[in-house]
């Protein structure tokens, strides 16, 4: 019972100590030893009451940036290319019996590099340099067929630059081997200033991005065709189309930040994306008998236009040492208004060879993939 007694006394005691700690009048006292960016140092329980975080015997945890004044970032991340709309590229026997297209291109995960190097220029402002990229695709595809045709030969593999044999083209269909190829790179870099929105005392942190925003995404199309008609020597077809894309703008944004541990934040970023496009395509369409001579004919176009892009991304932060922090999450881009490779592969070998093409860009592009590194913050 006296036990009982005595651990009430030091409890009542203990309130007690917290109680004058947290009644202060007066001048607000500095801030406590390590205390976040966002607590002022002072707070009111009550009219004519305040309190220093600093004096509080049980102190919350509360939002702290795991970044110093100046930091360095370096991730691998892993992106899959995806959202372009499917192109059939072969038919088999009839216009509509679809045997080959874009959508047989798997653009699977492949290797690229994050960089970041930021500074804090005061409480509230940083600055911010990015670059993502050095992502490339490289995917191939094909299809071969050896039936017997009308025009008494092997192959009823039918070519878009007929509209699938509507009427059947000798030279052009009755192909025995179609393929298809594209590669593809994503390259992006951005200058961002990073504003420190003010939040109550807690675990969140919220921030404001402003910045500029420069994209390239260059493409290459390749299609081949081999047919054995027309006797004896038959007919080879090879389309290769280039596009390019060049987008700058501006962006704005923001950042949310939990603290869910000492040394672990949550984090969570979104951008919109206001660019203009200066879009191109290059076209080489080479033709003729397989043994020669073959006829090249080269055309292209360029024109601009507004393309708009999203940038999201979630991840979770560890402080493993006051200078080391790691990282791990998910990060997708969208984007529209495009210069896509197939997008601009035409379908009408009769207009081909007249040199006179346009550039059409209205694909959209979805790049996302995991991503893991190290921030070092000094």
């Amino acid at each position: 019972m006296r036990r009982i007694v005595l651990l009430i006394i030091v409890a009542l005691l203990t309130l007690g100590s917290c109680a004058s700690l947290g009644a202060y009048e007066g001048p607000a006292p500095p801030p406590g030893p390590g205390l976040p960016a966002n607590i002022v140092g002072v707070g009111v329980d009550q009219p004519g009451h305040q309190f220093s975080a600093a004096g509080l015997c049980f102190q919350p945890l509360l939002y702290e940036s795991p970044f110093d004044v100046c930091y360095f970032s370096a991730d691998a991340v892993g992106f899959r290319r995806d959202g372009q709309p499917t192109q059939p590229m072969a038919t088999l026997n009839t216009p509509t019996n679809t045997v080959l297209g874009t959508n047989d291109l798997p653009f699977v995960n492949e290797p690229g590099l994050h960089l970041m190097a930021g500074r804090r220029l005061n409480r509230e402002f940083s600055v911010e340099v990015n670059f993502l990229g050095l992502l490339k695709w490289d995917e191939t595809r094909a299809l071969q067929n050896l039936t017997l045709n009308s025009q008494g030969t092997l192959g009823n593999l039918f070519s878009p630059l007929s509209d699938f044999g509507q009427p059947g083209q000798v030279g052009i269909d009755y192909n025995n081997l179609v393929s298809i190829r594209t590669t593809s790179d994503f390259n992006t870099a951005e200058v961002n200033l990073r504003q420190n929105l003010y939040t109550p005392p807690s675990l969140m942190q919220a921030s404001g991005l402003y910045g500029f925003r420069y994209m390239n995404i260059h493409e290459q199309f390749q299609y081949r065709s081999r047919s054995a008609s027309a006797a004896p020597a038959g007919t080879n077809n090879a389309v290769d189309l280039t596009t390019h894309n060049s987008l700058f703008g501006f962006q704005a944004g923001g950042t949310l930040e939990f603290r869910i541990e000492p040394r672990a934040w949550v984090n969570f970023v979104a951008k919109g994306i206001l660019c203009q496009n200066n879009a191109s395509q290059a076209t080489q369409y080479t033709f003729g008998p397989a043994a020669g001579p073959t006829t090249t004919v080269e055309s292209g176009a360029a024109k601009g236009r507004v393309a708009l892009g999203v940038d999201v991304a979630g991840s979770l932060v560890w402080k493993f040492t006051p200078s080391i922090v790691g990282r791990v999450g998910y990060q997708g881009i969208i984007i529209n208004g495009l210069a896509l490779g197939s997008d601009n592969f035409s379908r009408n070998a009769a207009f081909i060879p007249t040199g006179v093409t346009d550039v059409y860009r209205t694909g959209n592009l979805v790049f996302h993939g995991p991503f893991t590194g190290v921030t070092v913050t000094w």
